[in-house]
């Protein structure tokens, strides 16, 4: 370019704003409290990125630039963000808005070849997200997407063209915002920040207080003070979870080959499939390994996944609905998997779903979770919530159908069969031909952290 061209969005950012924009690296993790303007200050630093680049087309390998501002729903997108992004927009020479596809193009130079993106997405499938190349992405509320979001979508489509990314978002307990939030504490190229309500000033005092008498703790510890301690409201399991970890029960659990590995399954059609691996020693449950899948290949791809796992199987315990005939081929996928190999394979009992959630709460103050191997299940146990009633403002006797539930399910297939190890198959000892010494087990746990 001849000279340089100044582009004025209207935003004028606060102080806080002005510190991020200053600090930021390729990767951020931004935790802030509500109000605090995280989506005013991610759309103008996406915007302010995307027009620098563009500027440099003669510069730079990077033509067409593509940035996304992701949302957990698409709807959410829309609402949330995109009439800021028309705003801010509105004084850029060439944008052109695309209502239908919540989208802006901007063509500076009047070369249709070479065209800037921004463009709103949502979050509800992550595979829908796959294929496109990114030079920089926003995920705002990270805490409500699936891990995989980042993991098996976006992460990728940065990678040729050496993308950027912004995490925003109030805590919701310690799942994957929290873990990724830790991840960029000490990580090289990452940045992170915490913006307590008490610490900006954005929110007046008398507001807060007002809004802490009126509002459970832990709500408002979690909304206004960014706190990842307090366990969700409506939580099925979220006492007992605080309870593993105060206790010191989630650490570096090993695999005993003394003992058999016994699996408990959730199983998803064309949504999520769940595996739990646990040990019984005496009267503790190890539970030292958990998998999640998107069900896209089915049940041999599982089945394949416990094959390769270094342990030696008792047991495992299907839901009830694997002893259901499909109508395409009138077998059981328990047929189908114990000719697959799966053996021995117990399905339970039809049980209401109260008597499992009771189960479950039973069987938690005796577990162990190795730290590394279970924290997508952890996660899957503290969210794990009731429905709410926005009329009747209470909680019903019922859980609500999420991200969370397939892993919170796959436990209760565990609670529920925890003394059927025995009596589901004949001759098989409880215990393997070992040396091992299980008394000398505790020696090698440790606190990971």
């Amino acid at each position: 370019m001849s000279q340089a061209t100044t582009v004025d969005t209207g935003y004028e950012p606060r102080v806080h704003q002005v510190e991020l924009h200053s600090a930021l690296k390729r990767f951020n993790v931004i935790v802030c409290h509500r109000r605090f303007g995280k989506t005013v200050f991610a759309i103008n630093e996406m915007l302010d990125q995307g027009l620098r680049l563009y500027a440099q087309r003669g510069l730079t390998d990077r033509p067409r630039p593509r940035f996304a501002y992701i949302a957990p729903t698409y709807g959410q997108a829309k609402k949330i963000a995109w009439d800021y992004f028309k705003a801010f927009c509105s004084n850029i020479p060439g944008a052109t808005v695309n209502e239908a596809e919540l989208r802006v193009d901007i063509s500076l130079f009047g070369d249709p070849t070479n065209t800037l993106r921004f463009q709103l997405l949502g979050a509800e499938n992550p595979a829908s997200l796959k294929g496109i190349y990114l030079d920089g992405a926003i995920l705002d509320e990270y805490a409500e997407m699936l891990p995989r979001t980042w993991t098996e979508a976006i992460r990728p489509t940065l990678s040729d063209r050496k993308g950027w990314a912004i995490f925003i978002g109030t805590p919701k307990g310690r799942n994957h915002f929290y873990e990724i939030h830790d991840y960029a504490s000490n990580a090289d190229g990452w940045f992170t920040k915490i913006y307590k309500s008490s610490d900006t000033g954005i929110i007046d005092a008398k507001e807060l207080e007002e809004a802490k008498r009126t509002m459970p703790p832990e709500v408002f510890n979690q909304e206004y003070e960014c706190s990842f301690e307090g366990s969700t409201l409506g939580s099925y399991y979220g006492d007992l979870m605080r309870d593993c970890y105060n206790g010191g029960r989630i650490i570096n659990v090993p695999y005993d080959p003394a003992m058999p590995v016994h699996t408990a399954w959730d199983l998803g059609i064309g949504d999520e499939m769940v595996v739990w691996f646990y040990q019984r020693v005496f009267k503790e449950i190890h539970v030292i390994d958990y998998w999640e899948k998107a069900n896209n290949e089915g049940l041999p791809e599982a089945i394949r996944m416990i094959q390769s796992r270094p342990y030696v199987y008792g047991t495992h315990f299907w839901p009830h609905d694997g002893g259901a005939r499909e109508l395409t081929t009138g077998k059981t996928r328990q047929e189908t998997a114990e000719k697959l190999g799966l053996r021995p394979l117990h399905v339970a009992a039809r049980l209401p779903v109260e008597d499992g959630i009771d189960a479950v709460r039973r069987t938690l103050p005796r577990c162990w979770f190795d730290d590394e191997k279970t924290k997508r299940g952890r996660v899957c146990l503290e969210e794990y919530k009731k429905k709410f009633d926005e009329k009747l403002g209470t909680f019903l006797p019922k859980p609500i159908h999420d991200q969370y539930s397939h892993g919170a399910d796959g436990f209760r297939t565990l609670a529920m069969t925890l003394d059927m190890e025995m009596g589901s198959r004949e001759n098989l000892p409880e215990y393997a031909e070992s040396d091992y010494d299980p008394f000398s087990r505790r020696k090698d746990y440790g606190r990971s952290r």
